[in-house]
């Protein structure tokens, strides 16, 4: 994550994909995530998530999404 951080400063809001068919890595973006989070440039930011491929049959439905994301232990981000 090294050359992210050049991006991180005055940033408001970051969108973040995931591939909700992708079900063998989505705890690497949840990882990710977390540690993109904790940047202190980015601790004001407002998430969004955008869950792509969701037309494939096997994709994770939001709520699983969000269970796998971790993204109830974000208190400190609105999302």
């Amino acid at each position: 994550m090294p050359l992210w951080r050049h991006y991180f400063q005055n940033t408001q809001g970051l969108v973040f994909v995931v591939d909700s068919n992708d079900r063998d890595r989505v705890v690497e973006a949840r990882d990710e995530l977390h540690r993109m989070l904790n940047e202190d440039e980015l601790r004001d930011a407002v998430l969004l998530v955008f869950a792509n491929k969701q037309d494939l049959p096997n994709a994770m439905n939001a709520a699983e999404i969000i269970d796998k994301l971790g993204l109830h232990s974000l208190r400190q981000h609105h999302w």
